[in-house]
């Protein structure tokens, strides 16, 4: 208490608070805005080779998955189309016309993605994924699709008897089966989504 009553007691605390120039170094790195994505260089990338434009924005699980799905339609229009037995019509058709779905919902995603990062990196957002099919694409559930994918190519490629006849016996019912289920997946997402 008795320094209190000394006047030099302020006069020390003012000359030491706040602190002279010669500041100290940070313990941290000083903080830069990242600039934000560009959606016309994702919607490029996303042009010119489906899954870049999602490797630009930093989803490179997304990309891969993309990619993937391309691969995967591209390899069973060739494999219906070069069979022994003869051409699967409905099956190719069904392929080629998902291959202009994927493209163009890779380059769709592919611009919302940018948005979405962009505005995590500006506002703070968090990493929370709402979607399901970038859920699904995120982690273990992405390995367990590239396994069975891979595991699916394999077995197409090396043409065991047992699955070219199942594919004699189930080819035709096989387009409109994945339809259906298709479908059926689209109305219990869009009901979940609305609840």
């Amino acid at each position: 208490m008795d320094d209190l009553k000394d006047p030099h007691f302020y006069e020390e605390q003012q000359r030491n608070y706040p602190p002279g120039p010669p500041y100290g170094v940070p313990p941290y790195p000083p903080y830069f805005q990242q600039p934000p994505k560009k959606k016309w260089l994702a919607m490029l990338l996303s042009l010119m080779m489906p899954g870049t434009g999602q490797f630009y924005v930093g989803m490179m699980q997304r990309g891969l998955f993309i990619m993937m799905l391309v691969i995967m339609d591209i390899f069973a229009i060739v494999l219906f189309a070069t069979r022994d037995e003869g051409t699967n019509v409905a099956m190719i058709t069904l392929f080629s016309l998902i291959l202009p779905v994927i493209y163009f919902y890779n380059i769709f995603e592919a611009l919302q993605l940018t948005d979405i990062v962009n505005r995590r990196r500006f506002y703070g957002e968090s990493e929370e994924l709402t979607d399901p099919l970038q859920k699904l694409a995120k982690g273990g559930n992405l390995g367990i699709l590239l396994i069975a994918a891979g595991g699916f190519l394999f077995l197409a490629s090396s043409k065991p008897v047992w699955l070219e006849s199942f594919f004699k016996l189930f080819g035709s019912y096989f387009g409109a089966i994945v339809l259906i289920v298709g479908g059926i997946a689209l109305f219990v997402w869009e009901t979940k989504r609305k609840q």
